[in-house]
């Protein structure tokens, strides 16, 4: 058991702690879930501790803690927290913060200017809309998935499993190129795929590839967030195929239906293309959240 009150590095074995939290408090945002902190902790170098039965989360790259877990908190201990944290010369800032917890704690605008994360909003779907593409908002993802249907009868969805992780890394490079990897998340996006297959029966993922004469021309690769939520956390598709990309929406929806009612899709960072992308699905929420910005 790790000491209490001490921030510690995120390793594999401290997924059972991390993760009753999760379960316990069953947030709809995707910063809880541990394998999503595992995969991207080269890059953001998340560390975590527990005080006072609560799961107190801490981003080094963006030097905030995230919103804590745990029974009764209030503002007052968001501003310990926070002047814990600038004692140890970092800058005391929180993201991830419910708007709701604003709302209800104004005293913390004495402290704190309040900022609105549209960048870091999750975008929620229907895994049943998904799956069925009705309406007209969704007509051209159904178009684009009939023709490739009809052009590819013989494609194959299988599970994502070892002997594929080559192809989809190759794909998720190639989709790296194609976008000049002049964007952070881009960049290390491979790294952390890299790193969810080196331990993707320990981090409890699964995941799907489309398969065309045996070429893997999309895949996704997801996990439970919480009880009716799956959270995606990568999908690819081969650019020059066309209807790709709305073969591997689909059938991760498919499958997903008969376990979830939602499916969270993490951000767009505020990339335009991701942002257009995600919104052309016709999203049934977006999960805004706050970053409070300590006052000086």
């Amino acid at each position: 058991m790790k000491e209490a009150g001490h921030f510690h590095e995120i390793f594999l074995g401290d997924q059972d702690i991390l993760q009753n939290f999760f379960i316990r408090y069953n947030r709809p945002h995707s910063i809880y879930n541990f394998a999503n902190l595992y995969m991207w902790g080269r890059l953001h170098k998340y560390w975590w501790m527990i005080l006072n039965e609560r799961l107190h989360l801490y981003s080094d790259i963006d030097d905030s803690a995230i919103m804590p877990l745990g029974d009764g908190v209030t503002s007052e201990n968001l501003l310990e927290l926070s002047d814990f944290l600038e004692s140890h010369g970092r800058k005391g800032n929180f993201c991830f913060v419910p708007p709701d917890f604003v709302d209800s704690h104004k005293q913390l605008e004495n402290y704190f200017f309040i900022k609105y994360d549209k960048d870091n909003a999750d975008y929620i779907y229907s895994c049943q809309k998904l799956f069925e593409l009705k309406g007209k908002k969704l007509h051209k993802k159904k178009n684009l998935l009939s023709q490739f249907q009809r052009d590819n009868p013989d494609y194959i969805c299988r599970a994502l499993s070892p002997q594929y992780y080559s192809e989809c890394i190759d794909l998720s490079e190639k989709w790296c190129e194609d976008k000049s990897c002049n964007i952070v998340s881009y960049a290390y996006e491979t790294d952390a795929l890299r790193r969810g297959f080196d331990y993707f029966t320990a981090l409890n993922l699964e995941g799907l590839v489309i398969l065309l004469k045996n070429q893997v021309v999309a895949f996704s690769v997801f996990n439970r967030l919480n009880n009716n939520t799956a959270l995606v956390h990568f999908e690819k598709y081969n650019r020059e195929v066309k209807g790709s990309g709305q073969v591997i929406n689909w059938e991760t929806a498919r499958v997903l239906s008969e376990k979830y009612s939602f499916l969270n899709r993490e951000q767009d960072l505020g990339i335009e293309g991701l942002r257009q992308a995600k919104q052309s699905y016709d999203p049934d929420d977006w999960l805004i959240t706050c970053r409070l910005i300590r006052k000086r």
